[in-house]
């Protein structure tokens, strides 16, 4: 949206080239509060105001230079790669309006232009002198020094730590911290990547630590980045956080340090939206230093910049009775269309069988679906409201990556280990849409107890469970409990919890033929895997429902020595592969399984004649 010009502004205007390619000159100009936060910018309070058709309006107070600034902030608007526009409106404070538009311009393959544009309308034009040497020889300066460093920042995927604070580091602090470090991990030089992280990031990095995304920009393992923090935290080093996240801005609007302190019912107040929390999805795991190590200042700095929604690739305010357009490139992928003002969406799934189609339009009334080539395309966005204006968003539709999730998490041995009395509160249910369920036991244990004798058995039944429970971590799987010679395990992935049944078979065979000289323990194992509920049993995380159940069914039509999985399981693609590649012996049957009424197809895995 373009504002008429008034003859009552001042119009600064200030560009900079960078060497660096557009989408990182994007990435780090766009991550507006990282830019206000590092250009020393006081900390801003805000509220949101829910509108009658949807979505909020944002006012924002700030106290800076002795002035209170107190403001209604409008929908930004941007185009990824292209622009960006911040827009406020001030009912207190020496400022009638501020508006900051960037423009970015590809010159060649080596340089990025930034323009700026800052035009502000004063409210006490007896300030204006004082005003005018501010913007000229503070602001202004401050800004084309940040956006000149994006040339000698090196870039990452998620810009964390791509500033650092302004302090030099003593070198026994950081020895302090790699000493701490060395009690939970051998790893000197992850030890020190993290030391060097948390002492000289921003604050805004480090209220919310992502280990999946530290590891990725570091090149090191996921699970050992996680398995660090977890024990960081169990050392006092961090706090733990369960943030959930809306599904439409990907924010954090609900925060707990205890399972049991998360609320499962949500309201994202930017979005006027209520959701629920999902294990699977939007119940993250992140990560606080605690104040030992350093103390975190948190506080907003900007709360509609383009930086903090990367999925939203472009957002444009509509005026009643009105079209706005922009150009996109659409790779190939789904994008949705919406406003939050109406309920129409436009959902494109962009793919080389689709339409050769270069116009979209999106009036807010009709949804649709629709199959397009990917390229470039012209959006045409109409509001037909004759007094309200819409705020549309064109979204691409993934979700975010190289998160630690807390169906993941509690699925890691090591957490339930860590923190046993990590647990939801009691009557909470919070469902997962897919877990892997394993179930064992043993053959003719109770003939077996009375025929060897109470302190055999024992033996050899413990020998049992140190087989079980070594090896679980080692496909990223947990022992959720054991009932009697059983356990129930759990797995985040179908063919970690076939390669885990197949290794303990064998070695439980391998042990039988070594200790005994014969199959003294016969061991049986069921999976299955689909949608269960995660809930409080007893003061530990336990999973209850319908696939809970038919994986315990399973194991009981094992013969022993075996493995019998559900077809579900065996459609798994990773499965199947797994099955072809070790050319393991089927056996598909059907049973009918006690408490179902439908007979079930399941696939017995022959792994040695017992």
């Amino acid at each position: 949206m373009i504002y008429e010009t008034l003859s009552s502004e001042y119009v600064f205007q200030f560009e900079a080239s960078v060497k660096a390619s557009l989408k990182n000159t994007w990435k780090y100009v766009s991550d507006t509060e990282r830019a206000n936060q590092f250009l020393g910018q006081p900390v801003m309070e805000y509220k949101d105001f829910p509108l009658p058709k949807g979505g909020s309006k944002k006012e924002g107070l700030q106290t800076n230079t002795g002035f209170t600034f107190r403001f209604e902030e409008q929908p930004s608007e941007w185009v990824e790669e292209k622009f960006y526009q911040i827009v406020r409106d001030y009912t207190q404070g020496p400022f009638k309006r501020l508006i900051h538009r960037l423009e970015l311009t590809q010159v060649d393959e080596e340089y990025v232009r930034i323009k700026n544009t800052m035009r502000v309308i004063l409210r006490w034009k007896i300030l204006a002198p004082i005003n005018l040497l501010k913007f000229h020889f503070d602001i202004i300066p401050r800004y084309r020094n940040y956006q000149l460093a994006v040339a000698s920042h090196t870039a990452n995927d998620y810009n964390i730590g791509i500033t650092e604070i302004v302090k030099k580091i003593k070198p026994e602090e950081h020895n302090a911290l790699l000493h701490k470090f060395s009690l939970i991990s051998h790893n000197e030089l992850l030890c020190d990547l993290i030391a060097s992280f948390i002492l000289k990031s921003q604050d805004l990095d480090l209220m919310r630590i992502r280990p999946y995304r530290l590891a990725v920009i570091w090149h090191e393992e996921k699970r050992e980045v996680l398995e660090f923090f977890l024990r960081g935290t169990k050392e006092g080093f961090f706090d733990m956080n369960w943030d959930v996240l809306c599904p439409s801005c990907r924010g954090a609007k609900s925060s707990s340090h205890s399972l049991s302190e998360m609320k499962k019912k949500v309201h994202c107040s930017s979005c006027n939206v209520d959701y629920e929390a999902d294990f699977d999805k939007s119940v993250e795991l992140t990560f606080t230093p605690n104040a030992s190590l350093r103390k975190v200042f948190g506080g907003v700095y900007c709360a509609s910049g383009p930086g903090s929604t990367p999925h939203l690739k472009a957002q444009v305010r509509v005026l009643p009775n009105q079209t706005e357009e922009f150009e996109y490139i659409l790779l190939a992928g789904v994008y949705r269309i919406y406003s939050q003002q109406s309920k129409a969406v436009l959902e494109i799934t962009s793919e080389i069988s689709g339409q050769t189609i270069d116009t979209l339009h999106y009036n807010g009334i009709e949804s649709q679906k629709i199959s397009i080539l990917p390229g470039k395309k012209k959006f045409l966005l109409s509001n037909s409201d004759l007094t309200e204006e819409i705020t549309v968003k064109l979204e691409h539709a993934t979700w975010l990556e190289n998160i630690v999730t807390a169906s993941e998490v509690t699925a890691m041995h090591e957490f339930r280990e860590l923190f046993s009395s990590q647990v939801l509160r009691p009557g909470e249910e919070i469902g997962i849409k897919n877990l892997t369920i394993l179930f064992t036991d043993l053959k003719g244990s109770t003939e077996f107890y009375n025929t060897r004798g109470d302190a055999f058995a024992y033996k050899a039944v413990s020998s049992h469970f140190d087989i079980l429970i070594q090896n679980i971590s080692k496909y990223d799987g947990a022992i959720v409990k054991t009932i009697g010679d059983a356990i129930m395990g759990i797995f985040l992935l179908p063919v970690n919890a076939v390669l885990y049944a197949i290794q303990v078979q064998k070695e439980i065979k391998e042990l039988n033929e070594k200790e005994y000289g014969e199959n003294v323990i016969i061991l049986k194992v069921g999976i299955h895997s689909g949608p269960v509920l995660a809930v409080n049993q007893n003061e530990k995380l336990d999973y209850f429902g319908k696939t809970v159940n038919l994986a315990a069914r399973v194991e009981g039509k094992c013969k022993g020595g075996d493995i019998v999985i559900t077809s579900t399981l065996y459609e798994n693609e990773a499965v199947k592969e797994l099955i072809e590649k070790e050319k393991i012996k089927m056996e598909i049957f059907e049973s009918n399984l006690k408490g179902f009424e439908e007979s079930s197809e399941l696939v017995r895995l022959i792994l040695s004649e017992q």
